[in-house]
């Protein structure tokens, strides 16, 4: 079947079982933590095995604290499991890698890049995860899955953001596994989906019934669900109960009812088997005067009539999956890489442009600080008493403008959520959410330095002439950028709003302070001189901005002592009453820079900081 027809057609009845197909195996799956040497290990899962085929969905059931998540992240290997536990995928051996590839996780948490529309969010994942496809198709399958999932009435509607209200909270569940869905993958597992998603859905969106280009069978669907209604726990095949971490049922969901008859305990007129279930299972509200046997009792009825071969780890029926093919819409590695940087570059630039708290604020903020120093500092002229002044414009340029990097902070935790969700189901790796990031900063950072310069630069009357304020631009530029680079490696390490802010604040009043303006570089007692005095980019900034503008430049110096010029700065021409901007450099201790090391230094820091943006996100990611 192609798969651009699958999710129109019909599904199997759910009590049909695959004759060929996949089949899913996991056996003894364990995890515990420690609580101490005195209390020793409490098992959050013990001795898990379960068979799940192709085509099928398996409802992983229980009260809170069960273990439904856990067990659910040990399937899907974000967990380690203790010692003897095995998966296989039609009895060979599944690893961390396989299933990685193989499989997509829809998580608790939803996601999302709050400017983009339902149709784009899901546009965006087909197209990071099979680069071939046209527009067209990639069109065709996000409405089949917007038609699956019942969409398509918010289709075109954004999100939402903290200032602007968008979906529902149940639509924006929706809009999360339709990004899973959409990719048509072998295996899919969905923790606490279900508070938008119905069973239905999970059938006809994620076309778990029909097999898909190298899919034989279709796709094996996971999902954790709480207390569903009885429409949705119907949709399911199988359905697991945990109760303590430990299998308390595990089969098909029409042999529930019969279980419970078998047991000696019928299902009530008015509740569902799955309720009836849960009332064994959870026993923070259990009911003493009904009598009922507690978990351990139900566990051991059920293991008395399970049948010994089941979840075995491997399936004599199951047929081979045909030869590695690339799957359709795939291409090389080097091409996905640039496919993908250039996507979510794409996708970075639109949300940025959308996103007033991304750059529209910044954007007005550096224009209201240049405007700020144009009416204070406006038309220094060219006397003496005004060197420090015509100092302090460099610096506060260099210092306040990387201080409002933090801005920047909010979106990239958001991006950042984003970025883990999507890599983690193998849409993309690190590297090109890096590269797409640095491209899209650039000229979103330049067009703020612009605004800034444009209107403080001149009014302020520093050195004249185009290229001196073409070098003003770009050495405050690659301030800017480097400071921007500093808030994203803090933002990735601690990605609270506020840890990062308090961060970020401390980080550039330390820059500030060993940067040789408050204090001469010379005075600085040796370790800090030798330490972070070179590392300092707002050190090199100001040198740079201080040279472009004060080279070629002559002050006339106001005070006259006994017939003698005093002025500010020692000055090589006394005679003349007049101190050189060379003079004033040199005093400084800068006037030997170049241009090109130092701006080259720039280059390098911000370099240094993306790579390690890089190994942060990757070891997180992994």
């Amino acid at each position: 079947m192609d798969f651009s027809e699958s999710l129109v057609s019909q599904p199997q009845t759910k009590t049909s079982t695959p004759s060929t197909g996949s089949v899913l195996s996991f056996s003894h799956l364990s995890y515990g933590v420690s609580l101490g040497k005195a209390e020793g290990t409490k098992l959050l899962v013990d001795d898990v095995s379960v068979q799940i085929n192709a085509g099928e969905l398996l409802a992983i059931m229980g009260p809170s604290g069960a273990g439904k998540s856990t067990l659910l992240d040990l399937m899907a290997f974000r967990k380690q499991p203790m010692d003897g536990a095995s998966a296989t995928l039609n009895g060979q051996p599944l690893d961390a890698a396989s299933m990685h590839k193989i499989s997509t996780f829809v998580e608790q948490e939803d996601a999302l890049l709050g400017v983009l529309t339902v149709r784009e969010s899901i546009s965006y994942a087909l197209r990071l995860h099979l680069p071939l496809l046209s527009r067209k198709e990639v069109g065709d399958r996000v409405n089949r899955v917007l038609t699956a999932l019942g969409l398509q009435s918010c289709a075109d509607q954004r999100i939402g953001t903290a200032i602007s209200r968008g979906i529902s909270g149940g639509q924006k569940r929706r809009v999360t596994a339709a990004c899973a869905m959409v990719t048509y993958p072998r295996i899919l597992l969905l923790d606490e989906v279900t508070s938008g998603v119905t069973g239905q859905h999970l059938r006809t969106g994620g076309c778990v019934s029909h097999p898909q280009p190298g899919h034989l069978g279709g796709i094996i669907v996971l999902a954790t669900i709480h207390q569903p209604s009885l429409d949705t726990i119907s949709q399911f095949t199988n359905v697991l109960f945990l109760g303590e971490g430990k299998v308390c049922f595990s089969g098909r969901v029409d042999e529930l009812e019969g279980f419970f008859e078998q047991w000696g305990r019928p299902v009530g007129k008015f509740h569902t088997p799955a309720e009836h279930a849960m009332n064994f299972l959870n026993r923070d509200f259990s009911d003493a005067k009904e009598g009922y046997s507690s978990i351990d009792d139900m566990r051991s009825f059920h293991l008395s009539i399970a049948p010994k071969s089941h979840a075995s780890g491997s399936n004599d029926t199951a047929v081979a999956e045909p030869s590695a093919e690339r799957e359709y819409g795939r291409t090389g590695a080097a091409a996905t890489l640039v496919w993908n940087t250039l996507v979510l570059a794409e996708r970075s630039a639109l949300n940025y442009s959308r996103n007033l708290l991304a750059y529209g604020v910044r954007l007005a903020m550096y224009a209201g600080m240049g405007l700020l120093l144009a009416t204070i500092w406006i038309r220094l002229g060219d006397s003496d008493s005004i060197i420090n002044d015509r100092l302090s414009v460099h610096f506060f340029s260099v210092a306040f403008l990387s201080f409002m990097s933090v801005a920047g902070i909010p979106s990239f935790l958001e991006e950042r959520s984003v970025f883990y969700r999507e890599t983690k189901n193998g849409l993309y790796s690190t590297l090109p959410f890096v590269l797409s990031n640095t491209l899209v900063n650039i000229p979103f950072l330049f067009m703020c330095t612009v605004s800034f310069a444009l209107i403080c630069y001149w009014a302020i009357g520093l050195h004249p002439g185009g290229d001196t304020f073409f070098r003003f631009l770009s050495f405050l530029f690659l301030a800017i950028l480097a400071a921007e680079s500093q808030v994203l490696v803090i933002a990735s390490l601690l990605p609270i709003f506020v840890a990062s802010l308090a961060i970020s604040a401390f980080m550039n009043g330390f820059w500030m302070s060993v940067g040789g303006y408050f204090i001469k570089a010379r005075s600085l007692p040796r370790f800090w001189f030798y330490s972070f005095h070179y590392m300092d980019y707002q050190r090199y900034a100001f040198e740079l901005l201080t040279n472009s503008d004060f080279r070629g430049l002559t002050f006339k110096c106001d005070t006259v002592v006994d017939g003698v010029c005093a002025c500010a700065y020692p000055t090589s021409t006394p005679e003349t009453c007049t101190v050189s901007g060379a003079d004033i450099l040199t005093y400084l201790d800068i006037g030997s820079i170049s241009y090109g090391k130092w701006a080259a230094i720039l280059v390098s820091i911000n370099i240094i900081y993306r790579i390690v943006l890089f190994f942060i996100l990757k070891s997180r990611a992994t």
